[in-house]
């Protein structure tokens, strides 16, 4: 047999002084951390840290801000994507003016498109987020993207469901009572026939942008579903305007967003004053400029020819002398000036005792009278 060996014994003893020395140590461990909390006072129960939230929240406690806090108050963050966010319509003055005149141009076409009596009108025009201007349009909607060319970039249309539904109703023979919106698509058929109106209602678009840009607007898609009609970033700023459709038995919204990035290339246009193509003419002004303009005096004097002398002949003449002009007494040669200025010409005589012009031809422009006087001249 093999017997234990004798070390075996001495191992058992270190191993239960090891452990009586963690136990030790456990307990010292043990003490401090609970000095450290006598010293720290009675911890607080639950009722009472309630309490102290409840009073927290209802003011009942102030709390005064670290230093670093009062910084941040004092100088608040400055959010770069948002840098647009200062730009108001007031900016933007011919832009508004384009929008009421699409206004005022739709409502007769709408109305000769739908053979009823449709009246469209300008809401509001603000400068929002792509993300706000899409939640601002209640849904269900029909949303169309149509193209800006020549600018780089998509606007979208946007209108109520119940709109696009009385529509098509009265397109398909209908009387144009509203219908309930919710829970269903459109067609292909309601869609063809939506894209119709659009369609029409993008000449007086296209015509109302004539003094600023010639545009060409066409329409990409439509869509029932916002998810699709994400045509900038949801933090891009956008031209919001709304409008309101009155169809008689229904009135309804039509919003309208343009992207003001692809506005940029147009923006001293669209922030200057608006100058339409066509300007109103007043009769009664001009006939009143045209009698003003006749009591005006003017002086006029008549040139018949001209002489080529010496000085001394000059001094030599006499009352009664004869003066051999560069002219013959029957051709055009007097010219008439009013205020300086050379406006007809004609051949010189006598009315009556009276000395007058014969007026044969009108001077239409200043060279043609400096070719004749350099024409004399050089005789």
């Amino acid at each position: 047999m093999i017997g234990k060996p004798k070390t075996e014994p001495k191992k058992i003893k270190r191993e239960e002084e090891r452990k009586s020395e963690e136990e030790e140590e456990e307990k010292k461990e043990e003490g401090k951390e609970k000095k450290k909390v006598e010293d720290q006072g009675p911890l607080l129960s639950q009722e009472e840290v309630d309490s102290l939230l409840r009073s927290l929240r209802g003011g009942e406690i102030k709390i005064e801000p670290r230093e670093e806090e009062k910084a941040r108050e004092k100088y608040p963050r400055y959010d770069f994507r948002k840098v647009g966010r200062f730009i108001s319509k007031m900016r933007l003055p011919s832009l508004e003016v384009i929008h009421r005149r699409f206004a005022t141009d739709s409502r007769s076409i709408l109305s000769v498109a739908l053979q009823r009596l449709i009246d469209v009108s300008m809401t509001d025009t603000s400068v929002i987020e792509f993300r706000d201007f899409m939640d601002s349009v209640p849904l269900p909607a029909v949303f169309t993207v149509i193209s800006m060319r020549p600018l780089r970039g998509f606007c979208v249309w946007a209108f109520d469901a119940t709109v696009a539904i009385v529509m098509v109703d009265i397109l398909l023979g209908g009387v144009g009572k509203p219908k309930k919106a919710e829970g269903r698509e459109f067609t292909r058929i309601e869609q063809r026939l939506i894209r119709r109106v659009i369609n029409t209602m993008l000449k007086p678009y296209q015509e109302a942008w004539e003094p600023v840009i010639r545009l060409h607007p066409e329409i990409v898609r439509i869509e029932s579903h916002p998810q699709f009609v994400s045509i900038v970033p949801e933090s891009d700023l956008v031209v919001s305007t709304r409008y309101t459709i009155d169809m008689g038995m229904i009135s309804g919204k039509m919003y309208m967003a343009i992207p003001y990035a692809i506005l940029e290339p147009i923006k001293s246009q669209i922030q200057s004053a608006y100058q339409p193509t066509t300007l109103e003419v007043d009769k009664n002004w001009i006939d009143r400029m045209i009698t003003r303009i006749k009591e005006c005096p003017a002086s006029i004097r008549v040139e018949i020819g001209k002489a080529k002398i010496t000085i001394r002949e000059l001094l030599q003449l006499k009352p009664g002398d004869t003066l051999r002009l560069n002219t013959s007494p029957d051709e055009d040669c007097a010219i008439v000036f009013i205020q300086d200025v050379p406006k007809f010409k004609g051949i010189p005589g006598k009315s009556g005792d009276v000395k007058s012009v014969l007026i044969t031809k009108l001077i239409k422009e200043e060279e043609e009278m400096r070719d004749e006087v350099l024409k004399k001249l050089i005789v």
